[in-house]
This record gives structure tokens, C-alpha cells and sequence, in this order.
């Protein structure tokens, strides 16, 4: 917080940006700071001073430098200013009236632009619809449809994800609103280009509200239920910007994914889907190292559904058996999925979400890797035959790896003692217990016949065993589903 000396007079006043707080403070040595700004058109304005610690007061100012509004609470309190106020220059006055001391204070304004009759009446297509220009914050209009204007159309663009807010009102009768967007961009309302409608402001307390991505809209308001009856309505716009990477939209496809490149620590998003304008999102990413994988996701309104894939036959396609995490897991997990995952390439996919799957949905999307680190081995095999070969086992041996039913069912080793050994083996893992069974090929036929598993256990076991080959098998404990694990694989021979 810094006291600008400049800002104690008309001419070092400082330039004001409606709708974000300033901070600063005062005191005996700077009893008074100036902010201006300007007036587009007519508007309702409010100001609010609040956080005081002594008292203070402010004042509204026309570009003459004479007064329009105060606001001198006594004490510490709180100081408001509304006003409705013409196109021009403004200056507000914030004054220290403390004997001692210092006080901070949070200066917020904002200002709602006021449409009504005085401006050309709206179109009566897109290509005539009034421009409202790139739009957020708050918008008023009140107009008039009926018998000799059946339609009033309003177009606006969105710079960054938002939510709208559309509220209808009418001294007698409400009228029928509809949001549009003109994907192919003819001019005309076709099928399937209308996302808010009539019915939902009937469900909605004559308000809607909607998620948008980027890009440039149209409102449509028509008589109400009866229309040769004259309307005169007030609509409320309000848009609150979600904010965004101000990336290319994400591809609806695996071979159109969003590349997020190789994966460690976080990586956050904010993207949109909707059934209309953007089915799904699709996201790429690659782990270099066993790792742990936290999917988050949160939305303002709706979380999304999402799934994790791995295209295992480089198809382009998502096949059966190729979705590792589902919404069903997140449900669980309150919105937040965990996974183990070996080195690979990934895609997530979103969707549309809550219950109604043809709601749009702006989305934030946060992405945790937690590298758990391997011997950056080849995978172990599968089979006896496959298995990974550690030679003659002597001492402590350790390294990491991962198992899971999906994409790895079990890993094999195979090794060798010289003389009577007793061998110990530990898992430890990340996730959930593994099954350990040691197996001796007997008849070296490559298959595990009955009586060749010498011993098992839970993440561990001990055996003494003669000279021999032997193998060790770690598997998930409970098969189905899912489940996967990030391991340590300790033996010891003594």
C-alpha cells in the first residue's frame, strides 16, 4: 500500500477501473487522495468505503469540480454513494477527518450503463440487432415489442469464459427471451443455435443463467404469451468473466487433443463444454517417470465428467478397456481422482456434467504429478517366460515399478540362489496392499502348475529355499475395476 503524495489534487488524480477494489490509506501527512473517470453514457453509479479505521469521508465530483454526492459517516463507518450520471468526466474525493492517526480504507465503484428509449430501437434480425459491444459486468435495457415491433434483438461478445445472467421484468407482461449464437454465421436463427429459452426463464423465476465460452452472441425478445398485446420490459444482463488460459480450444478428438506436453508438479485450466458449442475437451500429456496423477476438477455452477484414457493400440480411438478413471470414481472421491500411472501417454476427456448432461459448463481443471521414480528398466514381463531376469540374488536388491489390471495385470522376476537362502521380499506401495507369490518352475514347462507356488503373502514374505531358480509374481489383490499401484520391490537374501 503506497500513499502517492501526486494524488492530493484535481490534476494528480488517478484513473479509476470500475468493478476492482483499490487499496490505500490516509492520515495527517496525506488527508486526501482524487480518482477519476469517465462516463461512456448514462449510468447508475455506486461507490462504497469501507475498511475504515477512523474517519473519513467521500464526495462525488462533476467535471466542474463541484459536488454532485457525499457520503460523512460518523466514526469508522462505512460510506456509500448512488448516483445516476450523464455521459463525462468525474472525480471522487476521499478525506482524512481524524485529528490523529492513519486509516486504510477499499474504495470499490461500479457503473451500470442504462439503455432505454432514447437509443436507436433494436433490430429486428441479427444482421440489425443492436451491438452492445464486448460485454462484462452489468446492462439494463428497457424497451418495447408488440404489434408494430415484433422483435427486439441484442448482439454482444464475450472476450473471456463467462457466465450470463439474463433477468426479464415488464410493468404488466413478461416477454419471451431467447439466447442465440450464429455458428455458421448466415444471418439466421437455424436449428439448434438457440441455448436459453423461453421455458427455462418459466422454470427460473423469470432468470437465466448460462455459461458461454469466447465469442459473439444474440438476444432475441418477443411479445410474451399473448402477442398481439403490447410489451414494455426491463432485461438485466450480467456477465461475470471466469477467466481462462487463452489457449485454442481443446480438440474434441484424440488426434485433436490439447497437447500439455510432458507432466510434473501442477498444471491448472479453465475451458468450457457444452452439448451445443463444444461437445467435449480432450487433453494430451506424457509421464516420463512412474507416477502419482490427482485429477481435480470444480465449476461455478456444475462440475463436469471426466475420464482418464490411454489409447493402448494408437488407434485414435477410445476403445473398451481403455478408460482407467471415470466420473463414477469422482463422485466418490468428491471430485477429486487419484491414480497411479507408469510411463506413457495420456488423454483426459471432459464432458458436460451434473444431471442434466445438455447444460453447458465452464470448468477449472487442475492436474497433479507426483514422479514416484524407477530404475527406468524395461516393464517386467507377464509370463514366467517374459520375466525380468535379476541373475544370482545376493544381499539387498530394490527398485520401483507399477501394476495395475488394465495396463500392466502383474509384474514377473526371475532370479537365482547359489546355495540355501532365507529370502525376504517387501512391497511397499503407494496405493493399496499387492499380492506377492514365489513360484518355482519345476517342470520348466513356462506355466504355473499346481504346487509350483511355494508361498504368498500380502506386501511381504519369507521363505528359506534351496539352490534353485525361483520366480516372484506381484499382482493387485483385489482384481476388477481398476486398480493399479506404484511399488518398491525389496529382497533380501541372508
Amino acid at each position: 500500500m503506497v500513499n502517492r503524495r501526486s494524488d492530493d489534487t484535481f490534476r494528480g488524480a488517478r484513473n479509476l477501473q470500475f468493478n476492482r477494489a483499490v487499496r490505500d490509506s490516509l492520515g495527517q501527512r496525506d488527508r486526501i487522495d482524487f480518482y477519476k473517470f469517465r462516463a461512456s453514457g448514462q449510468a447508475n453509479f455506486t461507490l462504497a468505503l469501507q475498511g475504515l479505521q477512523a474517519n473519513a469521508s467521500v464526495r462525488l465530483l462533476n467535471s466542474k469540480r463541484a459536488p454532485i454526492a457525499a457520503s460523512n459517516q460518523p466514526g469508522n463507518r462505512a460510506e456509500q454513494i448512488t448516483a445516476t450520471l450523464d455521459r463525462g468526466l468525474y472525480y471522487i474525493q476521499v478525506q482524512f477527518l481524524g485529528r490523529r492517526g492513519t486509516t486504510q480504507y477499499n474504495l470499490r465503484t461500479s457503473a451500470t450503463p442504462t439503455l432505454g428509449n432514447s437509443s436507436p430501437d433494436p433490430g429486428n434480425t441479427l444482421p440489425t440487432a443492436r451491438n452492445l459491444g464486448v460485454f462484462s459486468g452489468n446492462l439494463s435495457a428497457k424497451e418495447y415489442v408488440g404489434p408494430v415491433d415484433p422483435a427486439d434483438i441484442y448482439r454482444f461478445t464475450l472476450n473471456d469464459l463467462s457466465k450470463l445472467q439474463i433477468t426479464r421484468t415488464g410493468p404488466s407482461r413478461d416477454p419471451k427471451v431467447q439466447l442465440v449464437r450464429d455458428n455458421n454465421n448466415n444471418g439466421l436463427i437455424d436449428s439448434g443455435e438457440i441455448f436459453v429459452n423461453d421455458n427455462q426463464f418459466a422454470i427460473l423465476s423469470d432468470s437465466a443463467t448460462v455459461d458461454l465460452p469466447v465469442g459473439t452472441y444474440f438476444i432475441l425478445v418477443e411479445p410474451g404469451i399473448n402477442s398481439s398485446f403490447p410489451t414494455f420490459y426491463q432485461m438485466d444482463l450480467a456477465v461475470t468473466p471466469y477467466g481462462g488460459n487463452g489457449l485454442p480450444d481443446p480438440g474434441n478428438s484424440l488426434p485433436t487433443a490439447r497437447d500439455l506436453g510432458n507432466l510434473s508438479g501442477t498444471t491448472s485450466f479453465k475451458e468450457y463444454v457444452g452439448p451445443l458449442l463444444d461437445p467435449n475437451d480432450i487433453y494430451r500429456f506424457t509421464l516420463n517417470d512412474l507416477s502419482k496423477l490427482q485429477i481435480t476438477r470444480t465449476g461455478p455452477s456444475r462440475d463436469p465428467k471426466v475420464k482418464l484414457v490411454r489409447d493402448n493400440n494408437n488407434n485414435g480411438l477410445i476403445d473398451s478397456g481403455e478408460i482407467f478413471v471415470n466420473d463414477n470414481q469422482f463422485a466418490i472421491l468428491s471430485d477429486s481422482g487419484t491414480v497411479d500411472l507408469p510411463i506413457g501417454t495420456y488423454f483426459i476427456l471432459v464432458e458436460p456434467g451434473g444431471i442434466f448432461t445438455s447444460l453447458p459448463t465452464v470448468y477449472q481443471m487442475d492436474l497433479v504429478v507426483t514422479p514416484y521414480g524407477g530404475n527406468g528398466l524395461p516393464d517386467p514381463g507377464n509370463s514366467l517366460p517374459t520375466a525380468r531376469n535379476l541373475g544370482n540374488l545376493s544381499g539387498t536388491t530394490s527398485f520401483k515399478e507399477y501394476v495395475g489390471n488394465t495396463l500392466d495385470p502383474n509384474d514377473f522376476y526371475r532370479f537365482i540362489v547359489g546355495s540355501p537362502t532365507n529370502l525376504q521380499a517387501r512391497l511397499t506401495t503407494s496405493d493399496g496392499d499387492l499380492n506377492l507369490n514365489l513360484i518355482q518352475d519345476t517342470n520348466n514347462n513356462g506355466l504355473i502348475d499346481t504346487n509350483e507356488i511355494l508361498s504368498s503373502g500380502v506386501n511381504s514374505l519369507t521363505r528359506v529355499v534351496p539352490a534353485g531358480t525361483y520366480f516372484l509374481r506381484v499382482e493387485p489383490r483385489f482384481f476388477g475395476g481398476n486398480r493399479s499401484a506404484n511399488y518398491e520391490l525389496t529382497l533380501v537374501t541372508t
